[in-house]
């Protein structure tokens, strides 16, 4: 039975229909021969270029791309900025310098060139996993170099974590405040993103926010016995709650001694000096 046999067969698994982006003929060419041996991926066309690629795409209604970063006339980001696409995306590069562990987090997954046999697989079981009914989210701790692949008015936007100010809870999702005062959509709740962010510079405050605590600018005491926290840039405020008070000064108890007992101290200070005039 010939491979072309086994495909139109094939109805036991779920299958993708593939857009190969590449501005190299030769990458393209072994990309798709290495796929040959994946029976769930039909490719159903190639694209050289962000032009060719924008042109395609609506057309042909992948379910999939295979998405080169450095390409003739722009990057794979320009071509994600450029078009509306619900799909999957995995991300074939040369390039180290953008990120690919933050690729592997928040899109499927990426691809080093020369794509290997084993990472082609594993992609492609990813793929699969995907497909199935939402399973708790698992992802990788994040490092505070990394960066997100978020939307932004349906345009796909890359920002590092160390630029997140807050994280607020809204219902299920989530939105992401970022020092350039832009707030993202996100599909992770809350719990998702306190498990994911690096707890050395992130701490959750509040049931529905967590902060960074570099974008601090202030911390005042308020009149419920915990503290409210103004942020850099925007001066946006959030309340620290009665549960999160607690296990924060016990993190910070030194930062919380100087915002809490220096004016009792002061006070002290000058009653005292006011008894001994």
């Amino acid at each position: 039975m010939t491979l072309s046999q086994l495909k139109s067969g094939y109805h036991t698994m779920n299958s993708y229909s593939a857009l190969i982006i590449d501005d190299e003929p030769l990458a393209r060419v072994a990309l798709r021969n290495k796929l040959e041996e994946h029976l769930e991926i039909e490719i159903i066309g190639e694209a050289g270029s962000v032009e060719d690629a924008s042109a395609k795409i609506p057309v042909l209604q992948p379910d999939l791309l295979f998405l080169d970063i450095q390409l003739s006339d722009g990057t794979g980001f320009d071509l994600l900025n450029k078009i509306d696409f619900s799909g999957k995306i995995i991300f074939v590069t040369a390039y180290d310098e953008f990120a690919i562990r933050a690729f592997e987090i928040n899109a499927l997954d990426y691809l080093m060139k020369p794509v290997s046999d084993k990472r082609l697989k594993e992609a492609i079981e990813r793929l699969s996993l995907d497909g199935r009914s939402p399973q708790p989210k698992t992802e990788a701790k994040l490092d505070y170099n990394d960066r997100l692949m978020v939307m932004l008015r349906r345009s796909v936007n890359f920002i590092k974590v160390d630029t997140i100010v807050a994280v607020c809870a809204s219902r299920e999702y989530s939105y992401i405040h970022t020092t350039d005062n832009n707030e993202y959509l996100t599909s992770y709740n809350i719990t998702e993103w306190e498990n994911r962010l690096p707890e050395h510079n992130f701490c959750r405050i509040h049931r529905s926010t967590i902060i960074n605590f570099d974008y601090i600018l202030k911390i005042l005491p308020n009149s419920t016995g915990t503290a409210d926290v103004i942020m850099q840039d925007n001066k946006k405020s959030f309340t620290i709650s009665r549960n999160c008070f607690k296990k924060i000064k016990d993190r910070y108890s030194l930062y919380f001694y100087l915002i809490f007992l220096q004016p009792i101290i002061i006070i002290f200070s000058l009653r005292t000096m006011n008894r001994n005039i």
